[in-house]
Order: structure tokens, then C-alpha cells, then sequence
């Protein structure tokens, strides 16, 4: 490829990442960044090989909290927080049978 082609084109994908969506971005980043986590858990995988390798039900468990507990966390930051909205205490909002 000639160098005036090679400039072309990286500056198309400059240009285009710039106007990329923020939507998009996430799709793009997404399904990257996803595609490389599936790789390296099926990596994991290759460590059951028993024959290959030797390991304890404490380390297997030991590896699999680790990895649940940042999936869980990473999945929090897609929730939306809850809001304490109105939850103001107040005795006044109690009835009579309430008191006793």
C-alpha cells in the first residue's frame, strides 16, 4: 500500500471515530471488550485439564468468587442508583393504634 493510501485511510478512521455517536462508541467498544473477556474465560477453561494441571476445589472456588464478584460489581455500574426520593421519617404520619 503506498503511503499517500495509507494516510487516507487512517485519516477516513479518525474522521469517522469523531463523528462516531456516543451510542455507537459503546456498540463498538462493547462487543470488542466483551470478545476479549469471552477469550480469556474460555482461556480459564483450559485449566480443568486434570491432566495437565493440578488444582483443589478451595482454588477453583477461590478463582470463581473473584471472577462473579467483578462481574457483579461491573454490572452495578450499569444500574441505575436508586433515589431516596421522598423517605423523610416523620411520628406524624403514624394513626392512633400505631402509638400504642
Amino acid at each position: 500500500m503506498s503511503e499517500a493510501v495509507e494516510n487516507v485511510t487512517e485519516n477516513t478512521a479518525v474522521k469517522e471515530k469523531q463523528e462516531e455517536t456516543k451510542a455507537e462508541k459503546f456498540v463498538r467498544l462493547g462487543e470488542y471488550r466483551m470478545n476479549k473477556a469471552i477469550d480469556a474465560i474460555g482461556r480459564l477453561e483450559n485449566l480443568a485439564n486434570k491432566s495437565s494441571y493440578e488444582y483443589t476445589a478451595e482454588q477453583v472456588e477461590a478463582m470463581f468468587l473473584v471472577l462473579e464478584s467483578k462481574v457483579a460489581e461491573v454490572k452495578q455500574k450499569f444500574t441505575p442508583a436508586k433515589t431516596k426520593g421522598n423517605a423523610a421519617f416523620s411520628f406524624g404520619n403514624m394513626t392512633e393504634t400505631e402509638e400504642k
